[in-house]
């Protein structure tokens, strides 16, 4: 079994040729026909090859486009599913493969950063169930500067024993003061329920989120700004770590403000998962919005998703900022189908499919006001 079955003219041999290499630099095992067993019949032997590779990638030119055998070729890969569509030439792909979307590589000399060749290894690697290889080797890391200084017979060499006992002393001083000069977190109090706490939610505005970690809040919208027209997500921070879905260009998700390179994303969808933010380019200021183009219902909950069931504790909330609590406290009334007055509010709980808005006044149960009480506290210490 190959992974990818190249279909092209063999007037374009030459140029195949290229591109048969770059997807076997990539990692991946290739079939085109180069050297077709003389024992066995044509037909066969493709029939054969398409229906065991997991990709196959056509390559249209002016010649190929009138090629019967090559069509034949993209029909079958087509109903398989696995149909990989390149262009050469300046030449669309005849019908009626001009319906898929194909990669313009009639410019593309090997460059591995080509927007048409990162729309191919994109199909291989979903296709072929793995990520493509990076080219080139590794660079071998710096070797150490040569010492010409050779010990001379017989010196002693010093003894770092002192040095690392001292070194432990002044760790064990430095954690002993630490613990010692540290302030004591006080837990949050949460103070008696009332009607009063209550019902001033409904006139309080909540920040945009979506997100099942109490410990996070996805409150930006926001698109790729990647000029391959797609961003990966992967599983975490690196391009090691699995791609575990795809943003294309135009496509809006949410995301929040956070340290370092790698930034957690969420897409309508629910996929989760961290993005390069280099990429990143925040909506009109970065408020999530359904009026600025966020399609889609979301599910799940918005921060804390037992709230309504369970009695929180100080341990909680603890990881919450203010933002978060206030949100998760509104969380509450949205389940119960409050329909607030501001109207920002109505936007943030309108983008998730189990909000119902049906009342004006909602009646909480003692785990809930409890649970609103708590929230509260954690907003009011805060400020």
């Amino acid at each position: 079994m190959v992974d990818v079955f190249i279909s092209y003219s063999r007037d374009n041999k030459a140029r195949v040729a290229q591109i048969a290499q770059a997807v076997s630099v990539a990692g991946y095992d290739v079939w085109w026909d180069a050297e077709l067993p003389p024992h066995r019949s044509y037909g066969d032997v493709i029939t054969e090859k398409i229906g065991s590779a997991k990709a196959a990638i056509v390559v249209w030119s002016h010649q190929s486009a009138q090629s019967e055998w090559v069509r034949a070729e993209a029909d079958v890969a087509r109903n398989q599913k696995k149909l990989v569509q390149t262009a050469i030439d300046d030449v669309m792909p005849p019908l009626p493969f001009n319906q898929i979307q194909f990669a313009e590589l009639a410019d593309w000399n090997g460059e591995p950063d080509h927007r048409g060749w990162r729309k191919v290894l994109m199909s291989l690697e979903e296709l072929c169930g793995r990520e493509a290889a990076l080219a080139g080797a590794a660079p071998e890391p710096p070797r150490p500067a040569p010492n010409n200084r050779q010990a001379q017979p017989g010196a002693r060499k010093p003894s770092i024993l002192p040095w690392a006992l001292l070194g432990v002393a002044v760790i064990a001083v430095a954690l002993l003061a630490w613990k010692l000069l540290r302030p004591t977190s006080e837990p949050v109090a949460a103070s008696a329920p009332t009607e009063t706490a209550a019902s001033a939610e409904n006139v309080e505005a909540a920040p945009a989120s979506a997100t099942s970690n109490p410990a996070e809040a996805f409150t930006l919208a926001a698109v790729i700004d990647d000029p391959d027209g797609f961003t990966n997500i992967r599983a975490g921070q690196g391009t090691h770590t699995p791609i575990v879905g795809k943003v294309l260009e135009g496509e809006k998700f949410l995301t929040y403000k956070q340290p370092g390179q790698w930034w957690r994303v969420r897409k309508a969808d629910g996929t989760t998962g961290y993005m390069f933010h280099k990429y990143i380019r925040l909506v009109e200021g970065g408020v999530a919005s359904a009026s600025e183009g966020y399609e889609g219902k979301l599910d799940g909950p918005v921060v804390i998703a037992d709230s309504s069931t369970r009695e929180l504790t100080p341990a909680d909330v603890a990881p919450l900022t203010k933002q978060q609590a206030r949100l998760a406290r509104n969380e509450i009334f949205a389940r119960k189908g409050l329909r607030f007055k501001d109207p920002e509010l109505r936007e943030v709980f309108g983008r998730y499919a189990w909000y119902k808005p049906t009342s004006d006044v909602v009646e909480l149960s003692p785990i809930e006001k409890a649970n609103v009480a708590l929230l509260k506290s954690v907003e009011d210490a805060a400020q």
